[in-house]
């Protein structure tokens, strides 16, 4: 099995294969947090709603255990909120009550072997932040205790980039194919490859009409630049070593995975 790792701030990062089924299971419960640090989320989340944002503290999921069979890697997770996960992202939490997410993301790439991926918007929590389509887990992937990764997959893919992963016309492949763990949070991510059977500038094309039709129905896209590159190419790692830009802390692995591994060139 190949697998890449990098070495962030101390907190290694390692991206490997996914060859086993990767199943996320609800224990049924909520985080239980001690009240000085509740005190203190509160207090940030006022503090974000004066600036404007639309932020929404909608529940999220933090995982609490992991266990591997030979057939697949079951993680458990329980419930907290969105404000948590914010505030653990930008202050120290004691060990054991930090908001551990495990979220998806999509590596879409066309059929002229470019990938695909994005700058959020000044409206979203990570405003400027460079990184794949995706999202945090929430209710609508729940079903029955069972968190469907291909759900909130899909529905990112709709909701952020305007694809349909269920039409063949558009669509050759789609399948979860790299496992993401480590990090500052210790974050998980499981990423997608989304083959399109169209070029870079198909996507494109097509990327403008549903940000059109976004914007007149009034919704902010979740993306305000759409950035291609050669999927083997050297562009990749170079510009994510534009110290200036600021990036999802799985891109650099999974792009040297990328350009290490012979089978995707």
């Amino acid at each position: 099995m190949m697998a890449v790792s990098i070495n962030d701030s101390m907190h290694e990062i390692s991206i490997t294969p996914i060859t086993k089924k990767i199943v996320v299971r609800y224990d049924g419960g909520h985080v239980s947090l001690p009240a000085d640090l509740l005190s203190g989320i509160e207090v940030y989340w006022e503090e974000l709603l004066r600036s404007g944002r639309p932020y929404t503290r909608g529940e999220t999921f933090t995982v609490t255990g992991r266990n591997d069979t030979d057939e697949r890697i079951e993680i458990s997770v329980t419930r907290t909120d969105f404000a948590h996960n914010l505030y653990c992202r930008r202050f120290p939490v004691p060990d054991g009550y930090a908001a551990r997410v495990i979220h998806t993301a999509a590596l879409v790439e066309t059929s002229d072997g470019k990938v695909v991926f994005g700058r959020m918007s000044g409206h979203t929590s990570h405003s400027g932040r460079y990184q794949l389509c995706g999202g945090g887990l929430d209710n609508n992937d729940l079903h029955g205790d069972i968190l469907d990764l291909d759900h909130n997959t899909k529905k990112e893919l709709r909701e952020e980039f305007g694809i349909d992963v269920d039409d063949t016309n558009r669509v050759g492949s789609f399948f979860p194919a790299y496992f993401k763990e480590g990090g500052q949070r210790g974050r998980m991510s499981v990423i997608y490859r989304v083959a399109l059977k169209e070029t870079a500038g198909e996507f494109l094309n097509r990327y403008d009409v549903f940000d059109d039709g976004l914007r007149k129905s009034g919704e902010e896209p979740e993306f305000d630049e759409i950035v291609v590159f050669n999927r083997n190419s050297k562009e990749l790692l170079s510009f994510l070593a534009r110290e200036n830009l600021r990036f999802e802390e799985y891109m650099r692995p999974l792009f040297e995975y990328i350009a290490s591994d012979q089978t995707l060139k």
